[in-house]
């Protein structure tokens, strides 16, 4: 019997919360995997490399798994991959010449290279070949160095005058391809290789020409295939043969990569310009057949595996798939559901739905050029709207927003105005059929914000037009609008507050400040109409270059500014209201809102915490921004880059969408948004708490701000907390530090509106 009811209680308990599968503090990542950088293969897996992430993919059935960062990673920004065999060690090598080594689930992380005095300024990894278990000989900016890849020591570095691009050894030769030809020593000898004037050239004798350049190498068959500028030649050690050159009408031929890790030689040809490469398989003969045009586009990296299968790296960044060519000689293509690309503007977060912008604008406001459109993460799955499936010849999406009743998207493009989109369908907005237009200097209709009124009508910046201003109502007719205080048509982001006030932040090329414009009582009758400029002369403003402006949940309005944060927490319009400048308690020090931050954007969770976004991480504030509640960086977190671009909160799971300028990524935080009273379904998380799990517990679906009282089935107390907006976070520990004893624990939550402040609103079972 108690068997049975054990297992009711279970039951009972597992309806846990589905939203997410995150953890209270726990970090996710949404990189792209469109444009492969190396490829590298131990016995049972695939190593596939881009330049800010890692797959895994198993030989057998193709099963992914990523590592970023989130997953341990020290850095992104990968440079290059080679997996040593036995030594069952992956070498990770970045920009800036780290080196992560993982093996047996371990990530061991070597900064020696950046440390080094070799060389002045930044250091940089081409090549890596593994002579043993043991050792790795790396090709680099400052020459090439011996490095254990076991104990993490260089114990040999030859300075070299020039870059290093490639290294290997034959029979105990070293041969490192520069851009000036192809220099070798042996180390095996009493020379000293450390010093680069004991080096020799291969040159006319061998039958190299007087001068040229190899920046790839392979041994194959008993001899050195190498790059001969941009020619694919042989050397056994004395003279050298011709292989193959592949010639691209009006192009110069570039050699890519030349691999030998399988019965045959894989080499890849690209065109010196924006188009087609090709990859030729050789033979011992030096008979090629080239590898399916269906897999080969911009061909980066390539390996062999033992069955005689290709896997390649390829730079081409409009398809989302790891490439195979199978023993037939057919394509696979293997899937990976990621985002199209790392370009974030802005985020929208709805109904749990991801929206991104991906555009952008030059420090003069002029557009990019971007051509990856906006994006959707829906149901676990992203997808990509662009000039390449919407059939609408637009770029540069820069701004977007949700209807709050239809589910419309509407998303600015700062080249040729707007478009709608309903889930199916596409309808593009222009100067043919709207009053968007193009200003006097460029034939660019720039729509650069977007947000909807409480009466659900679209207000429209566009940028640089006569008319900058205007409204498309929900009944689908338009009005424009020129605010009679204004000189200015620079318009950019819109935001509005709970006034119905429409804070458009003025220009990015210069200093500028605020419009806020008000229409009064009724949009078509101008005569009520009501603006005002907000700059650093007539108000607290720290400066007039505006970044972001945000709408708090009690409605005062936050600005960010290069030089820190203000709040307006009265009418701007009709009172007399300059802003507040917060002192915030900031590292235990008094100083002005993050004053000597340049704030890029601003977010509020579900507790009203204001989360500043700036080009150093991320800082938590109070919902007054008087305290600081915490802070994220690359340095102290899983934070991929301190330049944060834009955030975005999904109320209802806590999680914040966070923009960087390598990538998305989501940090699941504590708070979630309340309602004015506690839902008849709270939610508690995990439910129930098994032995392993020592993370934090969520309790969500409570009134905002409510008290929570946790205590035993005796009603003593063990716990008392208040919920970060709708939700209560309990660290499974009572009053004593110990934690909680296997049983079932009562939750019960008070408020001002609560009619039954002694009602158990949740149970807890706790499994230990």
């Amino acid at each position: 019997m108690r068997k049975y009811l054990f297992f009711l209680l279970l039951l009972a308990f597992n309806f846990s919360m589905a939203q997410s599968d995150l953890a209270i503090g726990q970090w996710k990542s949404h990189l792209p995997f469109d444009a492969g950088l190396y490829v590298t293969q131990s016995e049972t897996q695939i190593f596939y490399a881009t330049r800010l992430a890692l797959l895994t993919i198993d030989k057998d059935d193709t099963a992914i798994r990523r590592m970023t960062k989130v997953e341990g990673l020290s850095n992104v920004g990968i440079s290059l991959i080679k997996y040593n065999k036995g030594g069952k060690t992956l070498m990770v090598i970045y920009d800036d010449g780290v080196i992560d080594l993982i093996r047996d689930e371990e990530i061991f992380t070597i900064f020696d290279i950046p440390t080094s005095n070799i060389v002045i300024g930044d250091k940089e990894v081409f090549d890596v070949f593994m002579e043993n278990d043991s050792i790795a000989w790396l090709a680099a900016n400052f020459g090439v160095s011996k490095f254990n890849i076991r104990t993490g020591k260089s114990p040999l570095t030859t300075a070299f005058p020039i870059a290093a691009k490639s290294v290997i050894i034959k029979d105990g030769v070293l041969y490192v391809g520069t851009t000036e030809g192809v220099y070798y020593a042996n180390p095996e000898t009493n020379l000293n290789v450390n010093d680069f004037n004991n080096w020799e050239w291969l040159g006319p004798d061998e039958g190299f020409p007087d001068e040229y350049q190899s920046e790839a190498m392979a041994t194959f068959n008993d001899k050195i295939y190498l790059e001969v500028n941009d020619t694919l030649f042989s050397f056994d050690g004395s003279s050298t043969e011709f292989v193959h050159y592949e010639a691209f009408s009006d192009a110069k031929t570039w050699i890519t990569y030349i691999t030998a890790e399988g019965k045959k030689l894989l080499v890849g040809f690209r065109p010196d310009a924006d188009a087609v490469g090709k990859v030729f398989v050789f033979d011992e003969n030096d008979n090629r057949t080239e590898l399916s045009s269906q897999c080969v586009s911009r061909p980066k990296y390539g390996v062999e595996d033992e069955t005689g299968r290709f896997w390649l790296a390829e730079t081409f960044e409009r398809h989302r798939d790891f490439r195979v060519i199978e023993t037939d000689g057919n394509c696979k293509k293997i899937p990976v559901n990621s985002p199209y690309s790392a370009k974030i503007r802005e985020i929208v977060v709805d109904n749990g739905n991801v929206w991104i912008a991906s555009g952008g604008i030059d420090e003069s406001a002029r557009p990019l050029g971007n051509l990856d459109g906006f994006f959707s993460f829906i149901d676990n799955e992203w997808a990509v709207h662009n000039k390449f499936n919407t059939g609408i010849d637009a770029d540069d999406y820069y701004s977007i927003r949700v209807h709050p009743e239809n589910g419309k998207v509407y998303t600015g493009t700062y080249h040729r105005g707007f478009v709608e989109y309903d889930g199916e369908n596409y309808v593009h907005f222009n100067q043919d059929n709207s009053p968007l237009r193009s200003g006097s200097l460029t034939p660019d209709v720039r729509v650069s914000g977007l947000a909807f009124d409480a009466e659900n009508n679209l207000w429209i910046s566009n940028n640089i037009a006569d008319t900058a201003l205007h409204v498309l109502k929900d009944d689908g007719s338009w009005q424009s609008i020129d605010p009679a205080c204004n000189t200015e048509n620079d318009f950019m982001d819109i935001t509005i507050d709970g006034f119905g006030h429409k804070w458009i932040r003025l220009a990015t090329d210069v200093n500028k400040g605020i419009l806020v414009f008000n229409e009064g009582t009724s949009l078509d009758d101008d005569g009520d109409d009501k603006c005002a400029i907000i700059t650093s002369s007539n108000t607290n403003l720290p400066s007039n270059r505006v970044n972001v402006i945000e709408v708090d949940l009690d409605g005062s309005v936050w600005v960010g500014t290069e030089q820190g944060a203000i709040v307006f927490e009265c009418d701007v319009i009709n009172s007399d209201c300059p802003g507040s400048l917060r002192v915030g308690e900031l590292d235990e020090f008094g100083a002005q809102l993050l004053a000597d931050q340049n704030i890029q954007a601003i977010a509020v969770d579900g507790a009203n915490r204001k989360w500043f976004g700036t080009l150093n991480g991320i800082f938590v504030m109070s919902p007054s921004g008087e305290t600081q509640v915490a802070e994220f960086t690359e340095e102290n977190s899983a934070l991929f880059d301190n330049q944060i671009l834009d955030i975005a909160f999904d109320y209802e799971t806590g999680e914040a969408y966070i923009g960087t300028a390598k990538g998305l990524q989501v940090l699941r935080t504590e708070a979630t948004l309340g309602g004015p009273i506690n839902s008849s379904n709270i939610l508690v998380f995990p439910n129930p708490v098994r032995p392993e799990y020592t993370g934090l517990i969520a309790i969500k679906g409570l009134a905002q701000d409510a008290d929570v009282k946790i205590t035993d089935v005796n009603g003593t107390l063990v716990y008392e907390t208040s919920a970060l907006g709708g939700q209560a976070v309990w660290n499974g520990l009572d009053y004593n530090g110990r934690k909680a004893n296997s049983g079932v624990y009562l939750v019960f939550s008070t408020n001002n509106n609560n009619t039954d402040p002694e009602a158990i609103v949740a149970k807890i079972l706790f499994i230990n």
